[in-house]
C-alpha cells in the first residue's frame, strides 16, 4: 500500500471561534478555550486514512523555550475517542479521503500562543507537517477550570460584555461615566499575551517559563503587578502630585483601547497618565480578553494611612482649611475583581477575588495588592491571604479630625463622621445600574459579626494584642474616634440646594439645631477649598465667618452661596470641593460640620441621525453648549467607540462663547456586529474632559434568507440592486431608476428671502423622499437646468444622495445615558453627513423624556393660517423631513436644523400653524409627532400622485384611529408605553412655499411640473397644539 499523502488542512476557525465563544475576535484566527474540544479538517490526496498502516501524532508548544517537564510542549497520539484529563486527540470520517480531527487542550494547559505539528507514519515512511498556530484561553464554560462561572448572565457581563461603567464622585453624589473595555477589538488578545511575557518576572526568573500560565491566581498577579507597579515596563503611570503637563490628562480617556496600543506601539513604555479607574479599567480589559471573569468596583470614602492602619487623620487649621498630613482620606478609589476558584486556599468553587493595580503607600514602599479572597476580608480572616489586612484596613478605618492651634496643638473636633468604605458598588448584570456589594465586604456596622471579624482582624494587624479581650480593644478604639456633635448639645448639618453643574452658583443650607435648654451663641469660620479625588487638598478660595445666636432647643437654617466666579480658577479637573463650618476655638468646644460637593459637568449630547448597519456609513449629530460666562478657549472633541471607529477622531472646535452652542455631525463605518457605544469626551483650557454618549445597535444591512431585511428598528431599506422592495402594501417609493442610485432622499434647492436685497440669490435645500414626483420631474435623465451662471450646464443642479440608508420610520426611545448628567433623548432623525461645525447662540435644545415635552426653541416657516390634520389617507411612506440651508451650494456644505418634537394630545388632532413674527424661520418644514402606545410597524405606502393637495397629512394604524370618522369606528388606543413611533408630515407641495423670495431678488426657475407663481416670502410661523 502507498504512502498517504495529506493534501489541504482546514482549521475550521469560523466554527470553533462560534462554539468556544471567540468570535468576536474576529473568524481569521483559531481562538479557543481549554477544557473545550477542537475540530478540523484533514484531506489526502490518494487513499483513506487506514488506521492499520496509518498512525498520527500530534506536537503542541507555547512559550519560548517549550519543555514538557514545564508543561509547555506535549506530544499526544491521534485515537478513536478522546481524553479529557490530557492532551488527546482522535477523529472520524468525514468525506471521502476527508476526516475530521478533534483536539481537546485539558482544563490545566497554560494560556497563550499554541504551535500545533502534526506527524504522519504510513506504511514505515514518517513526515511532518505544520498546521499552524491556535489561542488558547481560560474557559468559564467549563465546570473543569478554575474560572468556572455557572450563570450565563454573568458570563456575558463580566467576560463577553465590552462596556463598562466608572462610578466617580462622592458617598452622596455618585457619578458615572461610560468606558469601553474592548477585550475583542484588533490586537488587543497578542498585547495581553505581551503584558505576560514582560511580567515574567514577577515569578524570579525565568526557570518557571510559561508554566504558570494555567493558573489564574498567578496569571492575576503579574497582570495586577504589570498595569502600574513595574519598575521600567508598566503599562500606566500615575502623576505624582498630581501634576500631568507631562502627558495626557488621567480623566480625558474613555476606553482602555489607546492606552494598551500606546504601550505596546511604544516599546512597552508606560502611558503618561492614569488613575485609579483607567488603572482597574485596563486590568479588566485583560482579564477579560484571557478568560478571567471580571469587574471594575468602586468604593467611597477609601483611607490610606501610612502610620496606623486601622487610623485615618484629618488635620483643620481655625478657618477650616483642610490641611496636607501623611494620611489621605480618597473620596472614591476603583479596583478590580476576578472571578476563579483558589486552589492554593483549598477552593472547590468559585468567588470574587479583590486586585487593585494602584500602587498604594503601605509603611514599607507602595505596592499593588492581590488576589484577596473578598469573603476572608469580611470575616477578617488575614492570614489565609495576599494583602488582605491592606484591604481589610482601608475598609473599616476608624475616622479622626483635629484641629490643628497656632501653638502646634492638635484638639479633637466634635463631628459626625461617616464610617470608611461605606458603599462599595459596581455596574449591574445587564443593565446600567449600579448594584451595591457592600455587604459582601462587610457585614452590617454594628451588628455582632461585624464586631467579631473587627476583634480577629485587629489581633492579626496588632500583634501585642493577639491575647487582649474584646473591651481592652473598645476602649482603643473610642480613644480613636471623635466626640459626637450632639455630645456638645448641638446638632449641624451642610444640606445641598441645588445641584450644581459648571458654571453654576452652589446653594446651601446650613442647618444648626441647639438640644438643651440654655441659648447659645457661637462664632464659626467657614471656608471652601478643592480636595482631589484621592484626597488632596488644594487651594483654599471661599473664607466667611459668622456669628450664630441660637436659643434654647431653636433650630435654624442659615443659607450660604458659593458663587461661580469664587470657585471656577481653581475647580480645573478636579470637580470636588469641600465646605467646612468650625467653631472658634476661643469659644470652647470646637465643633466642625464639612460636606463634599460634586460639581457636574456639562454634558456632551450625543444623538445618531441613521440606524448603524454593518459597512455603510452611518452620520451622527454631537453638540455640547457652553454654559460658562467666558469663553472656553482650546476645544478640543474626541470621538471614539468599539465597533464603530477604528481610531478616535478629533474635531478642533476652537473657541466657543459664552452660552454658544457648538454641533457637528460625523460620520463613521460601523464594523462590527452587535451593541456599541459612540463616545464623546470634550477638552478645554478650563478642564479636560465633558463626557457623553449613545448607543449604536449595529446590525446586517442584507437579510441572510434572501426576504426584504427590516432593521432592528421596523424600517425598510433599499435593495442593493437598485430594485424597489416590495411589500403587501405594494412597491415602496425608490430612486428613479434612470439614476443607477439606492437613495432615498434628494435634495431640492429653494430660494431662501432672507438674503441681502440685490445680492445673488441664496438658496435653502428641501429633502424630499426619493420617488415622489417632484424629485422625479427634477431628477430625470434629460433635466437641464436654466439656472444663472452660478449653475453651469452639466454642473451639480443641487441633486443630492444624502443616504443609502431608509432613515427610521420608528423613533425608538434611547436607553437612559450612562451618563449621570446627560439628558435623555428620545429622537433619532435622519440626516447627511457634514464635515464642518455650526455654532449656535443660546441655550441647547432639550428632547424631553417619553418623546415630547415642549417645543424645541426652533421656528418653522409655512404658509398663513394652514392647518394640517391627522387623517387617514396620506403620505407614510415618506420619512420625516430633514431640513437643510447654506448660502452658496457651490461653496458651502449644508447646515442641520433639528426636527420639532411635540406630544400627540389624542388619538386624532388637528396642528394649528399660527403667525409669530420676529422669529426667524428656514424655509420648508420638518415635523415629527411622536404617538404613545405599542404602534405595529409602519407600512410604506405608493408615492401620492402628481397634483397632491396643499392639506397633507399621513396614515395611522387604524386601530388608533386617525380622524373623527375613524375614531368612532376604532377601539381606544393602547395605554402609554415607552416605545414610541415618528410619523411623519409632509410639507405642502404648493410650488409658492417652494421658492418663496423677497421681491427684489429674482427667482431662478425650477424645473416644476407647475407652473411657477410669482415669488413671495409668506409669514413666519410658530407650532401650536390645540
Amino acid at each position: 500500500m502507498e504512502v498517504i499523502e495529506l493534501g489541504d488542512v482546514d482549521l475550521n476557525c469560523p466554527s470553533n471561534c462560534q462554539i468556544h465563544n471567540t468570535h468576536f475576535f474576529g473568524t481569521d484566527r483559531q481562538i479557543i478555550r481549554r477544557g473545550q474540544a477542537f475540530n478540523f479538517y484533514a484531506s489526502f490526496h490518494n487513499r483513506e486514512w487506514d488506521d492499520s498502516v496509518d498512525q498520527a501524532t500530534f506536537t503542541v508548544e507555547t512559550g519560548l523555550r517549550p519543555c514538557e517537564s514545564n508543561e509547555t510542549k506535549c506530544t499526544f497520539p491521534m485515537g478513536r475517542c478522546l481524553d479529557q484529563t490530557c492532551w488527546s486527540a482522535s477523529y472520524k470520517t468525514h468525506q471521502p479521503k476527508c476526516i475530521n480531527i478533534s483536539v481537546f487542550p485539558p482544563s490545566n494547559a497554560c494560556l497563550g500562543r499554541y504551535i500545533l505539528n502534526m506527524q504522519i507514519t504510513s506504511c514505515g515512511h514518517t513526515y511532518q507537517r505544520c498546521l499552524g498556530d491556535f489561542y488558547v484561553l481560560f474557559n468559564p464554560w467549563c465546570a473543569d477550570d478554575p474560572v468556572y462561572l455557572d450563570n450565563q448572565a454573568q458570563r456575558e457581563e463580566y467576560i463577553l460584555n465590552e462596556h463598562g461603567i466608572l462610578y466617580e464622585g462622592v458617598h452622596k453624589h455618585i457619578t458615572s461615566r461610560p468606558w469601553h473595555f474592548g477585550q475583542f477589538e484588533d490586537g488587543i488578545l497578542d498585547i495581553c499575551l505581551k503584558i505576560l511575557d514582560m511580567g515574567a518576572s514577577y515569578h524570579h526568573g525565568s526557570d518557571r517559563d510559561h508554566c504558570w500560565r494555567n493558573d489564574p491566581v498567578h496569571v492575576s498577579m503579574v497582570v495586577n503587578h504589570m498595569i502600574s507597579s513595574h519598575t521600567t515596563n508598566s503599562i500606566m503611570k500615575i502623576p505624582e502630585n498630581n501634576d500631568y503637563l507631562k502627558g495626557t490628562k488621567p480623566f480625558s480617556w474613555n476606553g482602555s483601547v489607546p492606552i494598551l496600543q500606546q504601550w505596546y506601539n511604544g516599546r512597552c513604555r508606560p502611558v503618561r497618565y492614569g488613575y485609579c479607574g483607567s488603572l482597574a479599567s485596563v486590568m479588566c480589559t485583560v482579564m477579560r480578553c484571557l478568560g478571567i471573569p471580571s469587574r471594575v468596583v468602586t468604593n467611597f470614602c477609601f483611607p490610606c494611612s501610612n502610620e496606623n492602619p486601622l487610623g485615618i487623620n484629618e488635620i483643620f487649621d481655625c478657618t477650616g482649611k483642610n490641611l496636607c498630613g501623611k494620611d489621605k482620606l480618597w473620596r472614591y478609589h476603583c479596583w478590580n475583581e476576578s472571578w476563579m476558584a483558589r486552589r492554593d486556599l483549598n477552593q472547590c468553587c468559585g468567588d470574587w477575588q479583590c486586585l487593585d493595580p494602584t500602587p498604594l503607600e503601605t509603611g514599607r514602599g507602595s505596592a499593588c495588592s492581590g488576589p484577596t479572597w473578598v469573603r476572608s476580608i469580611r470575616e477578617g480572616d488575614l492570614d489565609l491571604d495576599y494583602d488582605g489586612h491592606y484591604m481589610f484596613s482601608r475598609l473599616n478605618s476608624n475616622y479622626a479630625g483635629w484641629l490643628s492651634q497656632n501653638n502646634a496643638k492638635k484638639t479633637k473636633v466634635f463631628c459626625d463622621t461617616w464610617p470608611c468604605g461605606q458603599q462599595l458598588i459596581t455596574k449591574s448584570v445587564g443593565s446600567e445600574q449600579f448594584e451595591d456589594i457592600t455587604g459582601s465586604y462587610k457585614y452590617e456596622l454594628g451588628s455582632v459579626k461585624s464586631k467579631e471579624a473587627y476583634y480577629r482582624a485587629y489581633r492579626r494587624i496588632h500583634p501585642g494584642y493577639c491575647n487582649a479581650s474584646n473591651c481592652h480593644i473598645d476602649r482603643e478604639l473610642s480613644s480613636l474616634k471623635n466626640p459626637f456633635l450632639s455630645d456638645s448639645g448641638i446638632n449641624m448639618r451642610l444640606k445641598m440646594a441645588n445641584c450644581p453643574m459648571y458654571g453654576e452658583d452652589v446653594q446651601l443650607h446650613w442647618l444648626l439645631e441647639n438640644l438643651r435648654s440654655e441659648p447659645k451663641n457661637l462664632k464659626f469660620n467657614l471656608c471652601a477649598q478643592i480636595i482631589t479625588y484621592n484626597g488632596c487638598p488644594m487651594d483654599q478660595f471661599w473664607k466667611d465667618s459668622v456669628t450664630v445666636a441660637l436659643g434654647p432647643r431653636e433650630v435654624k437654617k442659615i443659607p450660604l452661596c458659593v458663587s461661580y466666579s469664587q470657585y471656577g480658577p481653581y475647580l480645573s479637573d478636579h470637580n470636588i470641593m469641600k465646605v467646612v463650618a468650625v467653631s472658634d476655638p476661643e469659644c470652647g468646644e470646637v465643633l466642625m460640620v464639612s460636606r463634599d460637593i460634586v460639581i457636574n459637568r456639562p454634558p456632551v449630547i450625543v444623538k445618531l441621525l441613521s440606524q448603524p448597519r454593518l459597512k455603510v456609513p452611518c452620520t451622527a449629530e454631537i453638540s455640547f453648549c457652553n454654559p460658562l460666562q467666558e469663553d472656553m478657549k482650546n476645544c478640543i472633541m474626541t470621538l471614539e467607540g468599539c465597533g464603530l471607529f477604528k481610531e478616535p477622531m478629533t474635531i478642533d472646535l476652537g473657541t466657543l462663547a459664552s452660552n454658544q452652542q457648538a454641533r457637528t455631525i460625523v460620520e463613521f463605518t460601523p464594523y462590527r456586529l452587535g451593541s456599541h457605544r459612540l463616545l464623546a469626551n470634550l477638552g478645554c483650557h478650563k478642564f479636560a474632559y465633558c463626557k457623553g454618549c449613545a448607543k449604536a445597535e449595529v446590525c446586517n444591512h442584507v437579510a441572510q434568507n434572501g426576504s426584504l431585511p427590516v432593521n432592528q428598528n421596523g424600517s425598510l431599506p433599499v435593495c442593493e440592486n437598485g430594485s424597489l422592495p416590495v411589500n403587501s402594501s405594494g412597491v415602496a417609493p425608490a430612486g428613479d431608476p434612470g439614476l443607477n442610485s439606492t437613495c432615498e432622499y434628494i435634495c431640492i434647492p429653494v430660494c431662501n428671502p432672507n438674503c441681502n436685497p440685490g445680492g445673488p440669490p441664496v438658496f435653502d435645500f428641501v429633502y424630499l423622499p426619493a420617488g415622489h414626483p417632484l424629485c422625479n420631474s427634477i431628477g430625470n435623465p434629460g433635466f437641464s437646468p436654466n439656472f444663472n451662471a452660478m449653475f453651469d450646464s452639466g454642473c451639480d443642479p443641487g441633486l443630492h444622495v444624502i443616504c443609502e440608508t431608509v432613515p427610521p420610520a420608528t423613533c425608538t426611545q434611547m436607553p437612559p445615558t450612562v451618563y449621570s448628567t446627560m439628558p435623555v433623548t428620545t429622537s433619532n432623525p435622519a440626516g447627511p453627513p457634514m464635515p464642518h461645525v455650526v455654532f449656535e447662540t443660546g441655550s441647547a435644545p432639550t428632547h424631553q423624556p417619553g418623546g415630547g415635552g415642549g417645543p424645541m426653541p426652533y421656528s418653522v416657516s409655512v404658509p398663513a393660517n394652514n392647518a394640517w390634520e391627522l387623517q387617514e389617507s396620506g403620505l407614510q411612506a415618506h420619512q420625516p423631513l430633514a431640513l437643510k440651508t447654506h448660502q452658496s451650494p457651490a461653496t458651502h456644505p449644508p447646515q442641520l436644523l433639528s426636527l420639532w418634537q411635540l406630544p400627540l394630545p389624542a388619538p386624532s388632532a388637528t396642528l394649528l400653524l399660527t403667525p409669530s413674527p420676529g422669529l426667524f424661520a428656514p424655509r420648508g418644514l420638518a415635523l415629527s409627532v411622536a404617538l404613545s402606545g405599542d404602534l405595529p410597524v409602519a407600512q410604506p405606502l405608493p408615492p401620492p400622485p402628481a397634483q397632491a393637495p396643499c392639506l397633507c397629512g399621513l396614515q395611522l394604524p387604524a386601530q388608533h384611529g386617525t380622524s373623527q370618522d375613524a375614531q368612532a369606528t376604532s377601539p381606544s388606543p393602547a395605554a402609554p408605553t415607552t416605545h414610541s413611533q415618528a410619523l411623519p408630515i409632509a410639507p405642502c407641495l404648493d410650488p409658492s412655499t417652494l421658492c418663496p423670495a423677497q421681491p427684489t431678488i429674482p427667482c431662478p426657475a425650477l424645473p416644476l411640473p407647475l407652473p411657477m407663481p410669482p415669488c413671495r416670502a409668506p409669514p413666519r410661523a410658530q407650532l401650536v397644539v390645540l
